[in-house]
């Protein structure tokens, strides 16, 4: 009996330990998506969600949980699949973005919205794999090749908190008011994704972030309400709020220590 409990035990570790890489990440996203196909997007967001994870509702971040579990099952089919995947040295932290598409009902194939996803997973103290933040844009044309691209980004790992992150949004901010353009030249990563709504698809290359950046608002207020960071200090995200043309919303941003200091490697906004 006793060899058998120390079996299972090392069978429980091994499922544990080789969940904490970039594919562990990218299996918990895809049986998120799977779950949301096959029980209906309520059930899925409640069995994937932590127990502190916040979405958006109304320009406000509040907590998953409590939201979903005040929400009907509804008739409509969410899916989605993860497109680009980052994670970090801790393997246990990251993130997943790619595109999404709502149906009326299981037996109706008409696709009446579609976006493009973002969410922050981290592995609880379970060992499983919950994700911390979930927004998303709409309105983009249609959904690209699903091949999932694992970004292989330079990290700097070491001791770092959350006030050296918010400090590098809060110095964003801050010149974004000034100059936007001059704002992401100096913080936006070279290896990045900006995430809007009505786009094609997201923003990757030099080019089309230019062209992105430069039909941005220039008048956008941003407020910061949340963050969270990696246990080696080399990924972290930031939330918040936004006033743009006197209308609330929310956006996401993802940062990355890099070797001139943080950088923005991802970008949710929406307007």
């Amino acid at each position: 009996m006793k060899r058998l409990f120390a079996f299972t035990l090392l069978i429980v570790s091994l499922r544990l330990n080789a969940q904490k890489n970039i594919d562990g990440l990218i299996h918990a996203e895809k049986s998120f998506a799977a779950y949301s196909v096959a029980h209906g997007t309520k059930e899925a967001f409640l069995k994937f969600l932590d127990s502190n994870g916040v979405v958006f509702n109304q320009g406000k971040a509040v907590n998953g949980i409590e939201t979903w579990n005040k929400r009907e099952n509804g008739q409509q089919v969410l899916s989605w699949n993860p497109q680009y995947a980052e994670i970090a040295a801790s393997n246990d932290f990251g993130y997943t973005t790619g595109p999404w598409e709502l149906r009326l009902n299981a037996n109706n194939d008409s696709v009446i919205a579609r976006g493009q996803y973002t969410t922050v997973w981290h592995i609880n103290a379970n060992g499983e794999w919950k994700f911390l933040v979930d927004l998303g844009v709409g309105n983009t044309l249609k959904v690209l090749a699903l091949h999932v691209n694992k970004i292989k980004a330079k990290k700097i790992m070491g001791i770092a908190t959350t006030n050296e992150v918010l400090k590098a949004e809060q110095n964003f901010i801050d010149a974004y008011t000034v100059d936007k353009t001059k704002a992401y030249s100096a913080y936006l990563s070279k290896q990045s994704i900006l995430n809007r709504n009505g786009l094609y698809h997201p923003a990757i290359s030099r080019k089309s972030q230019s062209a992105m950046i430069t039909n941005s608002p220039a008048n956008i207020q941003f407020t910061i309400t949340g963050s969270g960071i990696a246990s080696t200090g080399d990924i972290a995200y930031v939330y918040g709020n936004t006033i743009i043309n006197n209308k609330a919303e929310n956006y996401l941003h993802i940062w990355r220590k890099e070797r001139d200091g943080w950088k923005m490697a991802l970008e949710v906004l929406r307007y």
